[in-house]
């Protein structure tokens, strides 16, 4: 089969004036029509019509019937199709091992939304005739990026950068138009014997390309059916033919001296500054004036370089982010020599100086350093601004922050701006080879700024703690002293009390018992009536106060720290009136709370003087004693229906201090007392103890 050459005629301007005045005809019928997508519509055509269909009309699945010529043939029921106004696809079960490019068909299916876009389901396709491939339309990377003429075969020339070959039958060109890079997918192996890389070719193929999930055309590529559609129009130049440049001529404007200009391999040699495992090469071409670095990118990265080595190489020129570099670079020769020297600089310096590419060294201070994906990043400080090296991995002895190194690395320019006409580097890193690119000059002092507020916040806290725990402590000493200090004037109160009960035990008690003894004895005269009632009425009296003074030995003698009875206490005390005493009523609430021996004494004693008084001086004919209690008072009220008095005139008289001691027991006890009377109307004695003081 004989290549058809590339159409360059007036009929093809023609030609794509009409394509667009279609396309611009079915996009305007669509808008003004503005139909459901589920209106049915008039048959379809062309592929022109078919292309100008959204996702959503093409997904109602409209009819078409048109007549076009194969373009490409996709297994394994993939048919490009195309008319002399554009190209679209379609898709069928059955078999195409008849059909070939070139064969003229007719297509009867429905649309579908394809991924970028619309196709046809085929529901008949026949066979017309047999001829040549549709024209190529002469096109340029932009026209494929854009989608232009997505599915239509196209002309493109460039030179071939590289020929790789993923499995059989498969070949890809990479294809250099201008400073953009193409894939060429061949559905053939390459011929034996051709040399294709640096070759000035011209294709023919359908355009194609990467579709993603969102209908959008990532990467455009050509698709080949066979070697048949490629055409040489300036062979590879031999290796020994390729010119030599130099590093600081690469890419320059073209002078009247003819400097090599154009997108062709080039020969350059220098000495190796670094060599990286994926293929990044650096070199110095000492032939330069200034000697001047170049970086390139080897096809084959896993040659083995070693620094100071003088090599040669052949590779295209291509423009860097600041500066021009080879790229799918080749070896040619290689000679051993001396390590290179690095130049020494600064950080202020890489920013004006043309270092980017070379070899450099400078003084600088780390800062901190963090591992990446690339390597480990550490950035570094000399006073006038701060940088980025990154150490390949493995990296082991890495400085501490503040260690002052001095480095070694790749000068590498990331971004560039422009001053006025002159473009000045914005963006600058260290590539480091290894980790003898560190060279530790000195250490941090280990009084950092940071260690040092690390240890005043510690002795701080200390001071703080010790504060607390002095204060804690002063705090459970003054609470132990007090304890010690109550349990002191307990013991203190309990052996005086002790003290005086033997006292009246030994003392008062014995002479009452003597005296009852004696009032016994005088009993067993013979005596008169009056003499005989004043010897009952003298015994019943001694015997009382001698009940009494039992009682006020007992209650020295008792413990403070026990709970008292006042129910019984009070019952006992009713129980002993006298018998010609006024009716006494006893009211005691059904619960009343524990209270201490003490309490419960004062209380008694309270309620028997109060009971002395109303005998002595009421002249009553009816007592109440009642005894009431919530959960903070308890009340112990004295009423009698007696004379009564002027509570305003109760002052202490001599020889009577029955009030006076209430008083003082009420105050030591922490209670409050109250008389209420007036002449003739009795007296109420209401004394108001708080239960919160019983543990005091």
């Amino acid at each position: 089969m004989t290549r058809p050459p590339i159409v360059h005629s007036a009929a093809a301007p023609l030609r794509a004036a009409l394509g667009l005045g279609w396309l611009w005809l079915t996009c305007s019928i669509g808008l003004a029509q503005q139909e459901p997508v589920e209106a049915a519509p008039s048959t379809l055509t062309h592929p022109a019509a078919v292309r100008a269909l959204s996702a959503e009309q093409a997904a109602a699945q409209w009819p078409v019937a048109l007549t076009a010529r194969v373009a490409f043939i996709a297994s394994p029921g993939t048919v490009f199709v195309q008319d002399e106004l554009a190209g679209t696809f379609f898709r069928t079960q059955q078999p195409i091992d008849h059909l070939a490019i070139g064969d003229l068909v007719k297509v009867i299916g429905v649309t579908f939304p394809g991924l970028y876009l619309t196709g046809i389901d085929a529901t008949s396709l026949e066979v017309l005739a047999h001829g040549d491939p549709p024209p190529a339309t002469p096109a340029s990377f932009d026209d494929l990026s854009s989608g232009r003429y997505h599915y239509q075969r196209v002309a493109l020339r460039g030179v071939v950068r590289r020929l790789e070959t993923p499995e059989e039958n498969r070949s890809v060109l990479t294809l250099a138009l201008g400073q953009q890079l193409l894939a060429v997918r061949i559905d053939a192996s390459p011929p034996e014997g051709s040399s294709w890389v640096d070759a000035l070719i011209e294709v023919q193929g359908l355009a194609a390309g990467g579709i993603n999930d969102r209908r959008q055309l990532v990467q455009p590529y050509l698709r080949v059916a066979n070697w048949a559609h490629i055409q040489t129009l300036t062979p590879a130049a031999a290796l020994d033919q390729v010119p030599a440049v130099s590093a600081t001529r690469l890419l320059r404007f073209p002078s009247a001296s003819g400097e090599h200009q154009h997108q062709h391999r080039v020969q350059v040699q220098g000495q190796v500054l670094a060599s990286f495992p994926d293929g990044r090469l650096f070199l110095r071409d000492p032939q330069s004036e200034p000697p001047t670095a170049l970086a390139a990118r080897l096809s084959s990265p896993d040659l083995p370089l070693a620094e100071g080595q003088t090599v040669t190489l052949i590779g295209f020129p291509h423009m860097g982010g600041f500066s021009a570099r080879l790229e799918d670079a080749s070896l040619l020769l290689t000679e051993d020599g001396p390590a290179p020297d690095a130049v020494p600089t600064s950080l202020r310096a890489l920013a004006s100086a043309d270092l980017d590419a070379d070899l450099v060294r400078l003084r600088a201070t780390l800062i901190e350093h963090s591992r990446s994906d690339d390597g480990i990043a550490l950035r570094l400080q000399d006073g006038e601004g701060t940088l980025t090296a990154l150490l390949p991995l493995p990296a082991e002895d890495l400085p501490v922050a503040g260690s002052v190194l001095e480095v070694t690395g790749i000068c590498q320019v990331r971004a560039s701006g422009e001053n006025g006409f002159r473009a000045r580097p914005t963006a600058i890193r260290l590539l480091l080879r290894s980790s003898a690119d560190l060279r530790l000059l000195s250490t941090p002092a280990w009084w950092t700024p940071q260690r040092l507020i690390t240890l005043v916040g510690v002795l701080v806290g200390l001071v703080v703690a010790g504060l607390i725990w002095i204060s804690l402590l002063h705090r459970q000493v003054a609470i132990q002293g007090n304890a010690l200090r109550s349990q002191i004037s307990r013991e203190a109160a309990l052996e005086e009390r002790q003290r005086i009960a033997r006292e009246f035990h030994d003392t008062l008690e014995q002479e009452l018992a003597g005296l009852s003894i004696r009032l016994g004895a005088l009993g067993s005269r013979d005596l008169d009536a009056k003499a005989s009632k004043l010897l009952h009425t003298s015994q019943q009296l001694v015997s009382r106060v001698q009940t009494e003074a039992r009682n006020l030995v007992a209650d020295l003698r008792s413990d403070d720290s026990q709970p008292g009875d006042l129910r019984s206490a009070l019952i006992e005390l009713v129980e002993r009136q006298p018998a010609q005493a006024p009716p006494l009523r006893l009211e005691i609430a059904t619960a009343l709370p524990s209270l201490p021996a003490h309490i419960v004494h004062h209380l008694r004693m309270i309620a028997q003087e109060a009971l002395t008084n109303i005998l002595k001086h009421a002249q009553a004919n009816q007592i109440d004693l009642r005894v009431t209690a919530t959960a903070e008072v308890l009340s112990l009220r004295i009423k009698d229906d007696g004379k009564g008095f002027n509570p305003a005139e109760l002052t202490p008289r001599a020889g009577h201090f029955g009030c006076i001691g209430i008083r003082e027991r009420c105050r030591k006890m922490g209670a409050t007392v109250e008389w209420q009377s007036s002449p003739n109307q009795g007296t109420c004695l209401t004394v108001q103890f708080p239960l919160s003081a019983s543990s005091r």
